[in-house]
């Protein structure tokens, strides 16, 4: 509602919103099973070479019980913010910010360890804050045969503070103290807190060829980089799952963080109907397999004001051959258009 206010206040150029359903396989690895989502943007040009937008996003994780663990579900909150500068008619820049505030995940699950398991509670406090960088060049002459080339760096820092719940009896307290003095025993570590920072890194570049004005060809192509040799170990419940939460992780809740991604597409333009479609290849760190995803987006421009979207992609986590992960979004959008 902020958004809206804000967007409508403001003369927006254009007011989107989209509703999201997501829902996964579940797997030791990927205790998760679903979500659903509603995103509001907006977007207001102050001049003919500068535009301001805004972004926010409700997710909500469904309660999820899997062999081995069980989640009452958690509330998301994502918002995004950033301006775009035109300078020339060939020439496109744009900057953005964006971050997750905190929010709390609950977990009951076994936790195994050298001498025993035990069966717990684990609290997992998730934040995230990055921003990124674009640079786009299209020829945008009169050939029927155009191109555009884009250019993006972006960094994203995630936060995920892990805690075994205790409770407040005479027994936890006693425990608490035991494991201030012996650290390194057991599962005293969960007991103490568990810091899990992770920094990703992602550089990008795509190009796109447009021909005759109706039919964009694209490739893109993105490389990963983390500040820890393996970000697998790192993440929210990674002190008993495998897996994170967090954007630009992978689709959903994933499994494991990329290292590569190449994506191919195609999209055409069918007067007031457009249809893209994508597949994206994505190769896992370490030995953690790879990730395809399809998507297929129907654009429909109902009236010069408004514009209505669906999206559905599916996609399937590989590895040696077997397929360990599987997911699907359904998206439904509308943007309406302000003169």
């Amino acid at each position: 509602m902020a958004a809206v206010f804000l967007a409508s206040a403001a003369g927006a150029h254009d007011l989107g919103v989209d509703l999201t359903l997501n829902g996964t396989s579940a797997s030791a690895n990927n205790p998760r099973s679903g979500s659903a989502g509603v995103g509001l943007s907006g977007s207001y040009d102050f001049s003919e070479r500068w535009t301001g937008f805004l972004g926010a996003n409700y997710l909500r994780d469904f309660a999820t019980r899997a062999t081995d663990s069980y989640s009452a579900g958690s509330n998301i909150f994502f918002f995004s913010a950033g301006a775009m500068f035109v300078p020339s008619e060939h020439l496109l820049l744009m900057a953005t910010v964006s971050g997750a505030p905190p929010s709390q995940q609950r977990n009951a699950t076994t936790f195994a360890y050298e001498g025993g398991a035990v069966d717990v509670v684990v609290s997992a406090v998730n934040a995230s804050l990055g921003g990124s960088l674009l640079a786009s060049y299209a020829t945008n002459g009169l050939s029927s045969w155009e191109h555009t080339v884009d250019v993006s760096a972006g960094v994203n820092h995630l936060e995920s503070q892990q805690q075994l719940e205790l409770g407040t009896s005479l027994r936890a307290r006693l425990f608490r103290v035991y494991c201030e003095r012996n650290p390194g025993r057991g599962y005293c570590p969960l007991v103490n807190g568990v810091r899990a920072p992770l920094t990703q890194v992602r550089l990008g570049a795509a190009y796109t060829a447009t021909v005759a004005g109706k039919t964009d060809v694209s490739l893109d192509v993105a490389g990963y980089l983390y500040d820890t040799p393996n970000p697998l170990e790192v993440g929210s419940f990674s002190a008993v799952v495998l897996g994170r939460q967090g954007p630009d992780m992978g689709l959903g809740v994933p499994v494991a963080p990329w290292r590569v991604t190449v994506r191919p597409a195609v999209l055409h333009r069918f007067g007031k109907v457009s249809v893209r479609l994508a597949w994206q290849y994505g190769l896992y760190v370490a030995d953690a397999g790879a990730n395809h995803l399809i998507s297929l987006r129907v654009s429909w421009k109902v009236t010069p004001s408004l514009r209505l979207t669906a999206t559905a992609l599916g996609q399937a986590d590989v590895d040696r051959g077997a397929v360990l992960n599987r997911g699907g979004t359904v998206t439904l959008g509308a943007v309406f258009i302000f003169p």
